[in-house]
């Protein structure tokens, strides 16, 4: 079979047990042959750039990048975009053990359909919540993308709320997604997923929802958005100070975050969380809305090259 330069790109923050455990001892195991590495390191201060230096002895073709200080998981996702020499991109993460058949299954998929241009691989969950004898997909533990995507998107980098990075994944897919590409789940391409512990996850939740409110923000109105917010005033009062429960009223409204985004706050400041609710009251209030209005210009210019690319084809 043509075997086609492949580039695998990992991101790692002082997780240098889930490195030695997991993503590089399987690299090592991997049947196809034609690919690099690319493990960018977002300025970890444990052990991970003594064992990043031990593993370039073990596996050839293989980049480390160091962040010169703690910029988040799109920033660094870019990093791998730009420096990338493989004709496919495959990102996982340093708690991912890849299949050993994994590339060359992602390859059969690439060759066999020319159209396609984004796979989901399917991914065990195996100290999760999930079942792991299921196949999970659209995760960001495991998926792949053609290099002409690269040379046309990037992550966004402000999708980091409370240090939480969920939503960067399936923000990329969908802008790509919206753009009539071709994006497949293949079951056939396979990851186990150990979910090591990451720092501030207690605020997981919180982060996830401001991501997600900002991608529905970039892509919406801001006069609905602010609308939005000013509905869900009278339903945190009754919710919260008058015992009145509301919910179900603002399950239909498109930034249904943001409705809730009072309510939040006042649990907050009840569990006298008050430095976590002024930042949240802001991000809702300000940030949000203007990263997203300047994001969404960039990325039309990305969006717009890349249209013109798919017409030609």
């Amino acid at each position: 079979m043509y075997q086609p330069l492949v580039t695998i790109g990992i991101c790692t923050f002082n997780r240098f047990e889930s490195l030695c455990k997991y993503s590089l001892p399987a690299i090592e195991q991997l049947i196809y042959s034609n690919y690099e590495v690319i493990i960018v390191d977002d300025c970890s201060t444990d052990k991970t750039q003594q064992i990043l230096g031990e593993y370039q002895h073990k596996i050839n073709q293989l980049s480390v990048l160091r962040n010169e200080k703690n910029r988040g998981l799109p920033y660094s996702r870019n990093k791998i975009l730009e420096n990338a020499k493989g004709k496919i991109i495959v990102f996982t993460d340093d708690d991912v053990s890849i299949f050993p058949d994994c590339l060359n299954e992602i390859v059969k998929v690439y060759e066999q359909d020319s159209e396609v241009l984004f796979i989901w691989g399917g991914v065990y969950q195996c100290h999760g919540s999930w079942d792991r004898d299921q196949l999970t997909f659209g995760s960001g533990s495991l998926f792949s993308i053609r290099r002409i995507v690269a040379e046309h998107f990037r992550f966004d980098t402000n999708i980091r709320y409370f240090n939480t990075y969920g939503c960067e994944e399936h923000d990329f897919a969908r802008r790509v997604q919206r753009e009539q590409a071709k994006i497949v789940k293949i079951a056939a391409v396979k990851a186990n997923h150990y979910q090591a512990p990451a720092k501030d996850r207690a605020w997981r939740g919180l982060g996830g929802n401001l991501n997600y409110l900002y991608e529905k923000v970039k892509r919406g109105s801001i006069f609905e958005y602010y609308k939005s917010i000013l509905i869900g005033l009278p339903y945190a009062i009754q919710r919260l100070v008058l015992n009145y429960p509301t919910q179900g009223k603002s399950d239909k409204n498109a930034y249904q975050e943001a409705v809730n985004s009072f309510h939040q706050v006042l649990i907050l400041l009840k569990n006298r969380k008050f430095l976590l609710a002024s930042k949240y009251l802001f991000y809702v209030m300000a940030d949000i809305p203007i990263k997203a209005m300047i994001r969404k210009r960039i990325e039309a210019k990305q969006i717009h090259g890349f249209s013109e690319y798919l017409h030609k084809c």
